[in-house]
């Protein structure tokens, strides 16, 4: 048995023993009890919209934090990019205080519109935050928007840019020889709606105004991410968006494929182009796929997701992987 194919079988019965039933849709994940787990395990927590957090052996990183969750269209029920940028502080203190693990090592964004990046500021100037080095990775523009937003001056040394192709590792390579872990970061696309398009688009060479509109929080380019811990596990969130670049990508082969899921009506064969490029991830969750503004507390929040996209995925798959259908902040288990 290969490495593949022991990580199919053990993530069988890692997401089996965190209480989600495998190929059961609607299941909610669950904590498992301490003999299911192994010492070294992953946990991922799905934050709402792209947000997630993922820890193991002592370890954080969070990936497009938001748990604001405004509202974002206007009376006609489109898209209204003139409404006011909201920040729900009260929201973000109880996510984190109930159910985040700790301050994160590394932030990583995948691009700058308001449902990714309009909570970082915020978050990077709590308190607890501050008192450890939070290096967020993001691109230019992104770096700059962070910047206009007010990112406490502690905190702008630990804003590390990226534009794909970088492979970090950590710790520093002058503190051990092996890396705890590493993140693999990859340039990637945008959604692509009906209209072929998106809003609100472009970049940012230097810090605008503050931002106070949705349209103020621009795009400015997409990342995606691949985390390996040690010899264990890759985890890949190709999950900002609904779309990506195949070459830039093909050949990733992560184990978790964490996976953007709405706003691709214009990208041709999406699911089976990045399953195919990928060489067919073991684990597959789609995310993204909620309606971005019921709060995270709500007892309605699992009612808003679009269960659909991971019906399509597990077609797809069929024995070749799993496709999970995850439930806002209930842990999964790897």
């Amino acid at each position: 048995m290969n490495r593949r194919n022991l990580l199919r079988s053990s993530a069988a019965l890692g997401v089996a023993g965190a209480g989600q039933s495998v190929g059961s849709p609607g299941t909610a994940a669950s904590e498992p009890t301490s003999s299911r787990r192994a010492p070294g395990s992953a946990r991922l927590l799905w934050l709402g919209v792209a947000g997630w957090e993922l820890s193991f052996a002592g370890h954080r990183l969070l990936v497009d934090p938001y748990m604001t969750r405004q509202e974002f269209t206007g009376p006609e029920g489109g898209l209204d990019l003139d409404r006011q940028l909201v920040v729900d502080e009260a929201a973000i203190d109880e996510i984190v205080a109930q159910h985040l693990a700790g301050p994160p090592e590394f932030v990583l964004l995948t691009h700058g519109h308001w449902d990714h990046i309009g909570d970082v500021p915020t978050l990077l100037g709590r308190t607890a935050w501050q008192q450890q080095p939070v290096r967020v990775l993001c691109g230019e523009t992104h770096w700059h928007l962070l910047t206009a937003m007010g990112i406490p001056d502690t905190q702008q040394p630990n804003i590390v840019l990226v534009s794909g192709g970088e492979q970090l590792r950590y710790p520093l390579a002058t503190e051990q020889r092996r890396p705890d872990y590493t993140i693999e970061v990859f340039r990637t696309l945008h959604s692509q709606v009906g209209g072929y398009g998106f809003a609100p688009a472009g970049t940012r060479t230097e810090p605008p105004l503050r931002p106070a509109r949705l349209r103020d929080l621009v795009e400015g380019g997409s990342l995606a991410y691949q985390i390996t811990i040690g010899e264990q596990l890759t985890v890949m969130f190709l999950s900002g968006t609904a779309n990506f670049a195949e070459r830039e990508v093909a050949g990733a082969r992560p184990d978790v494929l964490v996976l953007g899921a709405s706003g691709h009506a214009a990208v041709h064969d999406y699911y089976q182009r990045v399953l195919t490029a990928l060489d067919w991830p073991e684990v597959v969750i789609p995310t993204h796929h909620d309606d971005l503004t019921t709060p995270l507390t709500s007892p309605d929040i699992h009612d808003t997701v679009d269960r659909e996209q991971t019906r399509v995925l597990r077609d797809l798959l069929g024995k070749r992987g799993i496709a999970l259908d995850p439930h806002h902040l209930e842990p999964i288990h790897l």
